[in-house]
């Protein structure tokens, strides 16, 4: 889940037998209950991946590629700003 985020209590309405059931899964799945539910739904979840252009810059980086500064300063000038620190 990356950085710590707020935690916020959930409500389940099951029968006494479903319930047995679920804690008896997440007990062979050696989780907790939210960590069994939330390893079945967040498959759904929106993703958060990098676009295409994105994982294209990764990849000229990972190969050598891409350009390096010394500097901020140069970075910027590079790009055709002006920091107004």
């Amino acid at each position: 889940m990356g950085a710590h985020q707020e935690k916020v209590k959930m409500t389940i309405e099951c029968t006494p037998n479903e319930r047995a059931y679920i804690k008896m899964l997440a007990a062979k799945a050696h989780l907790n209950l939210s960590d069994l539910i939330l390893s079945y739904l967040s498959k759904d979840f929106p993703s958060h991946k990098p676009n295409k252009e994105t994982l294209a810059a990764m990849k000229e980086l990972d190969e050598g590629g891409g350009i390096e500064y010394e500097s901020m300063d140069d970075f910027w000038r590079d790009m055709g700003v002006t920091p107004k620190c």
